[in-house]
């Protein structure tokens, strides 16, 4: 990374030396790769330098005038060290021992600026979800692992951050998803699948919150979530996940609808190894999931085969390419029959299922020309086909669309000076769809973007913007340029404030704009006048470290919205997307976690505050939670694992009364706010010589019941038992 690599004003005249090795607390074995600061702190001249340590451990600074200097080592997993040093003429050295810490202040992310960089650099607020608490979740679809992050929530499978979105029946998304920098969203609907993505292919997520067009175009209207895989091609190993489980009976006679056990289960098998040409190394995972569903008529069958390959061509160049095939039949639930039927859906729903096939096949290709220069090529082909029968149809099918997505992107990344980074770069995508629900359309479009980052001493400054067109067949093309700038100003010892504005657009999707359905009593007819929407979300916040033990992270937004896209009701009772919102979702944010001191045991939370106003009725925006509070806490002690977590979403306060007022949803008026606690415990026999690992998890721990869109219940109490080995 370019920060750790600044070896800067060094003076010939000065003849003191620092040096000293960095090493684990746990056992002094020598730690590599760790980052040592070193920054003047008297009269001398000013100095603010860094190196890397050596895989022995060792560093040193040459040359650095006499006197005193605060000594920095960070390093990912260990708690940062920070010591006063005094430069003398007889040299000085010293021992830096770092404790691991669950608590990683120094982290690296990607997304925010299309670049390695660390967290404490980002104008914007950034979170992370690392596969180690996805894989002691038993996360099994990428959308449960994202229930746990600040400031994130779902109605049903429909992801809201920061109140940007609220429910548009599967259609449309306000937040982009990519895997390793690659958009992946479907061609027709423009929704993700979260589903389709192998869980355990995944080494963390990105979570960048607020309008992230300037830097990703479309779609980046409310934030960016970024699927970063894992780097584990190049090792022979094999891993083996079992799980299984059952749903809780419900506690009201009136709701058991079947006198069978609910069970649901799955298995995964991943292989990782060399291939013999040059560093490649190949990686398949393959996984099937199973789950009879809580809900009549709410099981699903999954099928996902993930493949990557990836190595270095000579010293300088590298290739990834990976890709999988998934394939789901699922039962269709829309709504309860009423209140004392919670758990069956209405007579036309029964016996009604959803097929979907999707595939794609993403490369990755990047060229370090020099110290000063890089540049990387994306690429990605989509399929996504899917068809059902939820409709009356002779053939037995109803709806069906078949989308080819097609991704091309080339980036380059400048080091102008060491203080000075330049992003720049090209993409273009085109999308083909041939439906019976949304006609057969083409869409295209294409950007240029940059953005510029210049440190000066303790402020990181960004600035950026990018180009957009965009075009859908039958209709205008659309342009728009998005602008954005961020300021993170240095406090000292972690500590830091920052501060963003930024703009985004989102264009209307195929199906938005052209969707014809009958579906659940409901008619949804197109609009081809549909705009694209716009906004501008500002932040300031900031973060600061709690002593060794702990890291707060906070900060007030606003996003302001024009031309919302919201599903309505017209005067004949039909469902169009329109664009009749002018809308303002204010709110605040509060990020916490801690070890307390301890090696086993962390703590964390956070509470997301969102007023989500729409300017033109003066009513809040439907389907929005206004509070979120997360609360966990994890314990590990040897071959031990325990932990905790819950979520408390308050009831959204406005919703599509016509769904009631019209009958389509029977006592959809009852809603309450939720309030969920997962409990889970473990053996971890790695470390004893016996390579398994098992886990008891129990979700929804006190069986509370609840609702994320009205008419549906949300998962009740299920206990499920995960067996995994590594060899």
């Amino acid at each position: 990374m370019a920060a750790s690599l600044l070896l800067l004003h060094g003076t010939s005249y000065c003849q003191a030396r620092i040096s000293g090795v960095v090493r684990s607390a746990e056992d002094s074995s020598a730690i590599a790769g760790a980052t040592v600061m070193l920054k003047s702190r008297g009269p001398q001249k000013p100095l603010k330098t860094g190196v890397l340590s050596q895989v022995d451990g060792s560093f040193a600074f040459e040359k650095v005038a006499i006197g005193e200097y605060r000594l920095t080592v960070s390093m990912i997993g260990y708690r940062r060290f920070i010591d006063t040093v005094s430069a003398s003429p007889n040299g000085t050295r010293l021992e830096a021992f770092l404790r691991p810490s669950p608590i990683q202040t120094d982290q690296v992310v990607i997304t925010a600026s299309k670049r390695s960089q660390l967290l404490t650099e980002v104008p914007v607020s950034v979170s992370l979800v690392s596969s180690a608490s996805m894989e002691r979740r038993n996360i099994i679809s990428l959308d449960d692992a994202l229930r746990y992050v600040p400031g994130v929530n779902f109605v049903q499978d429909q992801v809201n951050i920061r109140g940007s979105s609220g429910y548009a029946r599967g259609i449309g998304s306000r937040v982009l998803l990519l895997i390793d920098g690659i958009p992946m969203l479907t061609g027709d609907t423009g929704e993700a699948v979260w589903e389709a993505i192998p869980v355990s292919e995944i080494d963390h997520v990105e979570v960048v919150k607020g309008a992230g067009s300037s830097l990703y175009g479309s779609s980046a209207l409310g934030g960016v979530i970024d699927v970063i895989t894992k780097n584990n091609v190049d090792v022979n190993s094999t891993s083996v996940k079992v799980y299984g489980g059952f749903y809780q009976q419900p506690t009201y006679k009136e709701w058991q609808w079947s006198a069978k056990e609910r069970f649901f289960q799955g298995a995964s098998i991943t292989h990782s190894q060399p291939i013999g040409l040059g560093d490649f190394g190949v990686t398949a995972s393959l996984s099937y999931k199973k789950d009879d569903g809580y809900i009549q008529n709410d099981f699903f069958r999954r099928l996902n085969l993930f493949v990557k390959t990836a190595g270095n061509l000579g010293e300088n160049r590298s290739l990834k390419i990976f890709g999988d095939v998934f394939n789901q039949y699922s039962g269709n639930f829309l709504y309860w029959q009423d209140i004392n039927h919670a758990l069956q859906p209405v007579s036309t729903s029964l016996g009604q299922w959803v097929n979907s096939t999707r595939a794609n096949l993403s490369g990755i290709y990047t060229d370090v020309v020099s110290s000063r220069f890089l540049y990387i090529v994306r690429g990605s082909y989509y399929f996504n086909h899917w068809y059902d029968n939820l409709g009356n149809s002779p053939s037995g099918i109803s709806d069906t669309s078949t989308s080819h997505t097609g991704y091309l992107e080339l980036q380059g990344t400048c080091n102008m000076d060491p203080s000075t980074v330049l992003v720049f770069g090209v993409d273009g995508q085109v999308d083909y769809i041939n439906s019976n629900s949304f006609t057969n359309k083409s869409s295209n479009s294409g950007a240029l973007y940059f953005q510029a980052e210049r440190k000066f001493d303790r402020l990181h400054a960004t600035v950026g913007a990018r180009y957009d067109y965009e075009k859908i067949e039958g209709k205008s093309p659309f342009n728009q340029f998005n602008p954005k700038a961020g300021l993170v100003f240095d406090l000292g010892s972690g500590a830091s404030l920052r501060g963003s504005i930024g703009t985004g657009f989102r264009a209307p999707s195929v199906a938005e704009t052209y969707a014809s359905i009958q579906s659940g009593g409901l008619s949804i007819i197109p609009n081809p006048l549909l705009l694209p929407e716009r906004s501008v979300s500002e932040e300031i916040g900031g973060r600061m470290p709690v002593g060794y033990f702990g890291l707060i992270d906070a900060a007030v937004f606003q996003s302001d919205y024009w031309n919302m896209i919201e599903p309505q009701f017209n005067n004949t009772g039909q469902v169009t997307f329109q664009n009749v919102t002018r809308a303002r979702v204010q709110g605040y944010e509060i990020d916490a976690s801690t070890d307390a001191g301890t090696d086993f045991l962390t703590l964390k939370g956070s509470y997301t505050y969102v007023y989500p106003l729409d300017l033109t009725t003066h009513d809040l925006l439907k389907y929005r939670s206004r509070e979120l509070l997360y609360v966990s806490a994890d314990f590990s002690k040897s071959i031990y694992r325990a932990s905790v977590d819950f979520r408390y979403i308050s009831a959204f306060e406005n919703y599509d009364k016509q769904l009631v007022q019209l009958g389509i949803v029977k006592n959809g008026d009852q809603r309450v706010p939720a309030y969920v606690t997962d409990v889970r415990a473990g053996v971890d026999l790695t470390s004893a010589g016996f390579p398994l690992s098992a886990t008891f998890i129990v979700n929804n721990f006190f069986n509370y019941y609840y609702v994320e869109m009205i008419g549906n219940m949300a998962p009740m109490r299920n206990y499920s038992l995960v067996l995994s080995t590594d060899f």
